[in-house]
């Protein structure tokens, strides 16, 4: 009698995987051998494709179902996926959030979702639990920071070496990019600017918000524009004007998306990198390091033949992203500086500084954050690449520090805003303080549990499309999704993930053109 088989469970997205094959030819006897599982158990996956299908689809978290083996839910899905939305998004801004951190705030939302009768006590083992459902591995339940941080680091410098150096990247070719916010009517909540601004009659907190984009190669030697995403399509400022000193986007919350992202590194990353490599006799090749936020398209989307981009790893970001070496926090202290020395002539005139604060409008931030980036001298963006380039032999090695990057912003920030009435005893922390707040932008709890029930809401809500006009057959369109799929099926780069989407349309198509 031959040995038991050992009994192996497999990921969902192997299992997506295996029905990929099934499609394409593959016997289930060869898929079976290859996951060592046996041959009914791939059967099983077969018949149920939809359920499988459906429950990925409707993963909040896409490396979910890398580590996922079944499709069990947790018992409080809703809160489930609004802390996640939640997690993503101060991930995202560089906030740092921990083990009780996530318990806690989760208590928060089940509170607010099941009310306080609910068993529910984010216990350490249901936190272990929701970081395997959404693919969640860098945090950690005790609250300390990860020890893995400045470990990992010389791993990711020795293999971002190797790579350019196999490559042929130069430092003119290296470029580093990252998105800051700005509340830029913000001001230290203790100036008497402030105080005054929030008694005014029905004044309500200034949300005026943008999101900033730099980025800059290894040398300095090559700036492009600032990107700013604002939250209007066509600011009235902009009338008129044929051009802008910064490449200028939108989206309801003034964020960035990947879409944004995407066009960004499309329409404005690829022609500026091509045109500098152009001009200094380069070969069109570069490689752009990011951090892999949830705003950030996957690599394989951020690619135009040999011009790339490259992902820092998660557990060396926030000590080793160039442009958080101090970069966007010496932008936004050098746009403020304009700001304050706005108000103060404004002072000096007798004006009313706190209409001058309310008018400032796109045009006014555009113009002193793009003066604020210019004014950023070569050696700080050298010097910000000095923790992942900088080694024995000497290349890359920046020069020692020039005279300007040893200017103290803050003591420059203190001595504007003691000319304002009120602010005499205004601190280096409360600078400091300044620029951290631009990050907490107001998101409410609502707003993410909002985002998970929106979700549904479109799945379920969506209108039939019969009523329009120029629409696609159902049968022509079942013909053009059916080709799609096999194209895409046949692809090395296709992902469980577009195999679902098409099929689900596939589906919809036949249903619609059986109806009609």
């Amino acid at each position: 009698m031959g040995d038991k088989r050992r009994k192996t469970v497999v990921t969902m997205e192997k299992k997506l995987r295996a029905i990929q094959q099934l499609d394409t030819g593959v016997t289930a006897k060869i898929i079976a051998s290859e996951l060592g599982v046996g041959k009914s158990t791939v059967g099983d996956w077969k018949r149920n494709r939809s359920e499988i299908e459906k429950w990925c689809l409707a993963q909040a978290s896409g490396s979910g179902i890398k580590v996922r083996k079944t499709m069990l839910k947790g018992k409080h899905k809703e809160v489930e996926e609004a802390l996640f939305v939640w997690y993503e998004h101060f991930k995202e801004i560089g906030v740092p959030v921990t083990g009780p951190i996530l318990q806690k705030k989760a208590l928060e939302i089940k509170r607010q979702i099941e009310g306080h009768d609910s068993d529910f006590t984010a216990s350490d083992g249901w936190l272990d639990r929701w970081k395997k459902r959404f693919g969640i591995r860098q945090i950690t339940i005790s609250g300390e920071a990860l020890s893995a941080d400045k470990e990992a680091v010389p791993v990711f410098k020795d293999y971002l070496l190797n790579f350019i150096e196999k490559k042929g990247i130069s430092e003119e070719q290296l470029y580093s990019c990252n998105e800051t916010g700005l509340n830029y009517k913000m001001l230290p909540a203790k100036t008497f600017v402030s105080k005054k601004e929030a008694a005014a009659p029905g004044y309500k907190k200034s949300k005026e918000r943008v999101t900033i984009l730099a980025c800059s190669n290894a040398t300095g030697n090559h700036k492009l524009r600032l990107t700013l995403i604002g939250k209007s399509k066509k600011p009235r400022d902009f009338k008129n004007l044929e051009s802008l000193p910064v490449y200028y986007k939108y989206h309801e919350k003034a964020l960035m998306n990947s879409e944004i992202f995407k066009t960004w590194f499309q329409n404005e990353f690829v022609p500026a990198v091509e045109k500098h490599l152009k001009n200094n006799n380069l070969p069109r090749k570069a490689l752009l390091i990011l951090d892999n936020a949830h705003s950030h398209p996957a690599t394989d989307e951020l690619a135009d033949g040999d011009i790339k981009a490259l992902f820092l790893p998660p557990n060396v970001t926030t000590i080793s992203q160039p442009m958080d070496q101090a970069v966007l926090v010496q932008l936004k202290k050098k746009f403020r500086r304009r700001l304050l020395s706005s108000l103060i002539s404004a002072i000096d005139n007798n004006g009313d500084y706190v209409t001058i604060l309310k008018n400032i409008d796109m045009l006014d931030v555009i113009r002193w954050s793009s003066e604020a980036w210019e004014e950023i001298p070569n050696i700080s963006l050298v010097r910000s690449w000095k923790i992942l380039l900088d080694h024995e032999d000497g290349y890359f090695n920046p020069e020692p520090m020039c005279e300007i990057e040893m200017e103290d912003e803050n003591a420059k920030l203190v001595a504007l805003l003691e000319k304002v009435p009120g602010c005499e005893d205004i601190t280096a922390k409360d600078i400091t303080d300044w620029m951290a707040n631009d990050e907490i932008h107001e998101i409410t709890d609502n707003d993410f549990m909002g985002i998970v029930k929106q979700e549904v809401m479109e799945e379920e809500e969506q209108e039939p499309l019969d009523d329009r006009k120029n629409l696609i057959p159902h049968s022509e369109g079942l013909k053009r999704i059916e080709a799609a799929l096999q194209y895409i099926s046949q692809q090395e780069e296709s992902t469980p993930t577009d195999i679902i989407c098409l099929r689900k349309w596939m589906d919809i198509a036949s249903r619609k053109r059986a109806t009609m």
